[in-house]
């Protein structure tokens, strides 16, 4: 399964994500890609998307090969209700992405999707 973090989601001339710097946030999301790739081992590709959220918004439909990682704060902006039911986007803390915690993202990741 490919694991895509997402640090930014550009809308406008907005971005949105765990803090206002775009650069700041991208780094954060390394060293979380890092870890929990470490973690996940053989089977599972964790990409840090530097599209600021393009690739996300513009993904194939029930895509069941790919996994979208995003902070909160991009979660809540995504209203556009298609993307939240055609794709499988898993929620990650400000806390959990600052302290490196991966379990809760490995134990959704190793379940299999239920909506689609």
């Amino acid at each position: 399964m490919q694991v895509r973090l997402v640090p930014n989601l550009q809308l406008g001339e907005r971005i949105i994500g765990p803090t206002p710097d775009p650069e700041a946030n991208r780094a954060l999301y390394q060293r979380y890609a890092k870890r929990l790739q470490a973690r996940l081992g053989i089977g599972f590709q964790v990409y840090l998307d530097m599209s600021d959220g393009y690739d996300l918004l513009h993904a194939r439909d029930y895509d069941t090969d790919t996994c979208w990682v995003v902070v909160a704060a991009v979660y809540q902006a995504l209203t556009d209700s298609a993307v939240i039911t055609h794709h499988r986007i898993i929620s990650l803390s400000d806390q959990a992405l600052i302290l490196k915690a991966t379990q809760p993202i490995e134990q959704q990741l190793r379940q299999p999707p239920t909506d689609q």
